[in-house]
């Protein structure tokens, strides 16, 4: 992992603000403003969210990554209620649309959103049970099997042999022959493997949160107060090292730039790779948070320099390397 010089900055937004992106905007035009100003945003998914679970987290992300040409797009998934193969081929095709800018926010529902969950996906087979372990152990499995079909292709199996007339090398795709506790996945996938290997995995973990939920991810966002944030950070630290490390600034009033710019500068230099800005209100909030608070951090010397043209070069990880050729060579 390459180390940077200040923050990272990326935005949090859910898949309900997609309106924001629908009103008529003032030159330059907000997705051209998004591009410049951040390095990458989340759209967090309402599945089964009571009052409405607005649009699809990945196909809003999917509108967006086609409209924009630098900015990271990490789109959420409730995995522990989705099936896990649609999601790996979901993110997938994410990432081909955005030529390597994408990532998966995992996101687990518990209590009253698991059962409102529960009752949205009826009484089909392959779903876990709605106790805390249960739903836990079915996110780590699905997890594994989001990662496991993006290696099932090798990065040169489709080959487009006219004298074979053969499209792919069969004998670069692999079985998964996944088996867990609720639901088993053959595989491999029907999506060549993505361009960056493994599109960017994150995760949110509170206070109130299990941080051996974030085991498999590559990008950590941690919220709640300041002392809290540092705590988590530090035991994230010590079990994850390798994992990027991004606080949260929850915007809930209206954005006062000295406030946030304060709070950016005690950040900067406590270990963090980078902060997410998170959205309450995207109407009233994202524009400002474009024109005014991000470049006030640039300006300041606070946001980092970076580089690349996937997401994965962005945060300054290697590549991924595909299991299955690591394992022959």
């Amino acid at each position: 992992m390459t180390s940077k010089t200040g923050l990272l900055l990326g935005i949090g937004l859910t898949a309900g603000d997609y309106g924001v992106f629908k009103v008529a905007d003032a030159s330059p035009p907000l997705l051209d403003r998004l591009d410049r100003s951040a390095d990458l945003i989340t759209l967090e998914d309402g599945y089964a969210r009571a009052k409405g679970d607005g649009p699809d987290a990945i196909l809003l992300a999917n509108w967006l990554g086609s409209r924009t040409r630098t900015v990271g797009v990490i789109a959420g998934a409730p995995l522990n209620f989705l099936e896990p193969f649609h999601v790996s081929t979901a993110i997938a095709t994410l990432d081909y649309v955005t030529e390597g800018r994408a990532g998966l926010l995992l996101q687990s529902l518990k209590g009253e959103r698991a059962t409102e969950a529960r009752l949205a996906t009826g009484s089909l087979n392959g779903f876990p049970d709605i106790n805390e372990q249960t739903l836990d152990q079915d996110l780590a499995e699905a997890i594994d099997v989001v990662r496991q079909l993006w290696d099932s292709w090798e990065d040169d199996a489709v080959i487009r042999d006219k004298e074979s007339q053969r499209f792919i090398d069969g004998a670069k795709l692999r079985y998964i022959d996944f088996k867990g506790g609720n639901f088993s996945v053959l595989g491999p996938s029907i999506t060549p493997r993505p361009p960056q290997g493994q599109p960017i995995v994150a995760s949110s973990v509170g206070p109130q949160d299990d941080p051996a939920s974030a085991a498999s991810s590559d990008l950590i966002f941690l919220s709640g107060k300041a002392d809290q944030i540092l705590a988590l950070s530090r035991e994230i630290s010590a079990r994850f090292p390798e994992a990027l490390r991004f606080a949260d600034i929850e915007i809930a009033t209206a954005i006062e730039p000295d406030g946030l710019l304060g709070r950016a500068r005690q950040l900067n230099g406590a270990g963090f790779a980078g902060i997410r800005l998170v959205v309450t209100d995207a109407k009233r909030d994202l524009g400002p948070l474009l024109d005014q608070v991000i470049p006030a951090l640039r300006d300041a010397g606070i946001a980092a320099a970076t580089s690349g043209t996937t997401l994965r070069q962005r945060l300054g990880l290697p590549a991924a390397r595909n299991r299955h050729v690591a394992a022959a060579a």
